[in-house]
């Protein structure tokens, strides 16, 4: 959802560039197309203290932004290229090999193998959640700013049994969170409610760009208005 597929250009049509256009900044996109929650956090991590550096900024001028997506996708390191399709060629990540439910109908033994023998509900919700806490923990202690928001609409089962994470989450960073339990509208129910989705489901430009003016646009105005450390 954050990386735009089905979208013409998608990186000035999908949701982060036209945010990015109106605000005047710079837009690095990381997404992939069935990407991961755990590969948000690895390339989060692996990558942007490296494009603060290049471009002589303070991690306070940065705005980070993630689209958590569904839990039960994962990525392995396999040492060969990911041949799925749908990645960013401005963003290199040999190796690594996404594990998605649709890819079992490509006969992608990586992930029928996983879904198989490894993937257990409990588990994907654990991890999902750690990563969330451990993720948000760095950028903090690393100075940057940060929301975050999501591709499919969360469901409350998600957080069922899970207290000792959900306590910890810093909920005021979450965009709808004052209007919906655990935030939203997701991009995807928004382009299913306007009927606005292409023939493999993802959201199109109508409702990229509603969703950036109706929800995301002043969310991230009132995030950049907070108070924020500078002695990171």
């Amino acid at each position: 959802m954050a990386y735009g597929d089905e979208l013409e250009n998608r990186l000035e049509t999908g949701w982060g560039g036209l945010l990015a256009s109106r605000l005047g900044v710079e837009y690095i996109n990381l997404a992939a197309c069935a990407g991961s929650n755990s590969r948000v956090v690895r390339l989060t991590v692996e990558k942007l203290r490296r494009y603060t550096a290049e471009r002589g900024i303070r991690p306070d001028e940065v705005l980070f932004l993630g689209m958590w997506t569904r839990i039960n996708r994962f990525e392995i390191h396999a040492g060969e290229p990911d041949r799925q399709g749908g990645l960013p060629e401005e963003v290199p990540d040999p190796g690594w090999c996404r594990i998605h439910p649709a890819y079992i109908a490509r006969r992608d033994q990586r992930s029928i193998r996983w879904y198989r023998h490894l993937q257990n509900d409990f588990g994907d919700r654990a991890e999902f959640l750690m990563n969330w806490l451990l993720l948000d923990a760095w950028l903090d202690r690393n100075g940057y700013r940060r929301g975050y928001l999501w591709a499919f609409e969360p469901s409350a089962a998600l957080f069922d049994g899970m207290e000792q994470y959900v306590e910890q989450i810093d909920w005021t960073r979450v965009m709808g969170i004052d209007t919906l339990p655990y935030g939203g509208p997701s991009l995807f129910s928004v382009g299913e409610s306007l009927d606005d989705l292409g023939p493999s489901r993802h959201p199109l430009n109508r409702s990229q760009k509603l969703f950036v003016d109706n929800y995301v646009d002043e969310w991230v105005r009132d995030l950049l208005a907070r108070p924020h450390r500078t002695d990171a």
